[in-house]
């Protein structure tokens, strides 16, 4: 590998992708005959989703070498996004063809083998990606497919049905984990659906009276009471996650501002009464999030002012007070919200380049930054309690996270008006009701007992 190759690669681990790709082309144009680098290249077009770009560099690396696995295996990964489940099936099972012990190929056919209706041949598949031994897949993907396994057990229509795209595995295979998985792989006769324990919030704080080291998991739920829409109201508008995928932000940009105009709506969104009890709560040691509307933050600063150092706020879907260019990764220094509130085009241009602007946000079909993943993950293995609030917990990676918290054995206490699809597969506890009015009386509930 020549030093170009081992700086763009690891530029790609370090979530940079845009420097990673030069680097690389760089290197390719040195070395043209270089598959690995070439293989690398496609992972860095991926990830900005340019997928036609992705597709020709696999195709070369697996012309160059044609035993290369992780290529074919891509191609199927990318076959998945597009929905195309027949040919995502024919690149994996070349994949495992060649390397049969791929366990990304094994986790990716048996996805799309579910998805197909053929069930049986899935979880057995799933199955296998979770067995001991070298190449074990990083821990938060293999919770992850646990997820994935239970609901193939538990599912009540095993038919064959249309591919969500936040269910395509995502590109994990260079992001480098410091623990071993704790957790069993669930067998079949233990993987039914749990009794959901139901408390109040008295009864919840009760349960939590203990915890000195508390961490909140929060979801669009936790922002109803400031006005925003949730995940679930605007994908009544809008084509659901298509609508923000950064491969519809390439064809049609114009659509990720529409749904961004429809999300923030009129006027200024002011923390709710969950945001400021959450900022109160005195054993709190971090937020992770998946919202990008900065609401902790100022929640925060109405709490305790400016002089209070803040608890750290991951936010694993990047935010909205930011934007980039898609183009050239400049920074114009504006929130997403000044540019809908005028009367610029939409999408607007970037100054130096005329690329179009976007949020800097977390779309479908890219990854959570590895330095974000890293924090929150640290934050979990820290927590001696888990609050998930206003969540559907549908989304990985933070879906995998209450996982990991349950196998360090913390409890997990969902704020929810109707239990998340985490209660089928996890012991946790449900607390119904608005965030904006449980979460308050739980946490001074807490607060009393102290």
């Amino acid at each position: 590998m020549n030093e170009l190759h081992t700086r763009g690669l690891a530029l790609l681990r370090a979530g940079r992708e845009h420097e990673a790709a030069t680097c690389l082309r760089e290197a390719i144009s040195l070395g043209p005959d270089d598959a690995r680098a070439r293989y690398h290249l496609a992972i860095a077009h991926r990830l900005r989703g340019e997928l036609t770009e992705a597709r020709n560099e696999l195709l070369a690396a697996l012309e160059l070498e044609p035993t290369l696995a992780p290529a074919c295996a891509q191609l199927g990964g990318l076959a998945l996004v597009a929905g195309e489940l027949q040919e995502a099936m024919s690149w994996l099972s070349r994949a495992l063809a060649i390397h049969p012990g791929h366990r990304i190929s094994r986790y990716q056919l048996g996805v799309a083998l579910r998805f197909a209706g053929h069930r049986t041949e899935a979880i057995s598949l799933l199955q296998a990606s979770l067995e001991p031994g070298p190449g074990a897949l990083p821990p938060v993907l293999a919770h992850r497919v646990r997820g994935q396994l239970v609901d193939a057990l538990n599912d009540p229509l095993p038919g064959a049905r249309p591919l969500a795209q936040c269910a395509a595995p995502l590109v994990t295979e260079l992001l480098e984990e410091r623990e071993p998985p704790r957790e069993e792989a669930p067998h079949p006769e233990s993987s039914r659906e749990r009794e959901m324990r139901v408390m109040t919030p008295l009864e919840a704080a009760r349960l939590l009276a203990g915890a000195r080291s508390i961490l909140a998991l929060t979801g669009s739920g936790i922002s109803v009471g400031s006005g925003l829409a949730t995940r679930k109201e605007l994908w009544q508008r809008w084509d659901r996650d298509a609508a923000v995928s950064v491969f519809k932000f390439r064809e049609a940009p114009n659509v990720l501002w529409e749904v961004i105009a429809d999300f923030l709506g009129e006027g200024r969104h002011r923390p709710d009464a969950a945001h400021l009890a959450l900022a109160a709560c005195p054993d709190l040691i971090g937020i992770v999030t998946q919202n990008v509307d900065g609401l902790h933050q100022e929640a925060h600063r109405e709490v305790h002012g400016e002089s209070v150092p803040m608890p750290p706020v991951i936010e694993l879907h990047g935010t909205l007070l930011e934007t980039r260019c898609q183009a050239c990764d400049a920074r114009p220094g504006r929130t997403a919200g000044s540019y809908v509130e005028t009367a610029a085009p939409r999408p607007p241009r970037c100054e130096r380049c005329d690329g179009p602007l976007r949020p800097d946000v977390v779309l479908f079909g890219e990854r959570v930054a590895p330095e974000r993943m890293g924090q929150a993950l640290d934050l979990v293995r820290r927590c001696d309690a888990l609050l998930v609030v206003g969540t559907a917990m549908d989304v990985a990676p933070a879906s995998e996270l209450p996982r990991i918290a349950r196998a360090n054995g913390v409890p997990v206490v969902e704020l929810k008006r109707t239990a998340s699809r985490l209660s089928r597969s996890l012991d946790t506890v449900l607390v119904p009701g608005e965030s904006d009015t449980v979460l308050p009386e739980l946490l001074e509930n807490l607060r009393q007992m102290r």
